[in-house]
């Protein structure tokens, strides 16, 4: 089961989508939506919506709007 969607891809593992939603932004897509499957309500959910230029590193914390600090220690950004 898929449980990320980027796009029009799904995916069941959260550092791949969060690759692929690099990937795209490193492209040129201005905005990146990253869903979650919500099994409860059996729809998609808006974990994520990140933009280079509103700025996607947690300053501190993690937001809907930035990558996860670890994600960001784990691909040296």
């Amino acid at each position: 089961m898929s449980n990320y969607k980027v796009q029009d891809k799904t995916f069941s593992c959260w550092t791949e989508s969060q690759d692929y939603a690099m990937k795209l932004l490193e492209d040129g897509v201005e905005y990146v939506r990253v869903l979650s499957w919500n099994e409860e309500h059996k729809d998609w959910g808006l974990l994520q919506e990140l933009n280079f230029e509103r700025g996607i590193f947690p300053k501190p914390h993690f937001n809907t709007w930035t990558l996860a600090p670890y994600y960001v220690r784990f691909k040296n950004l």
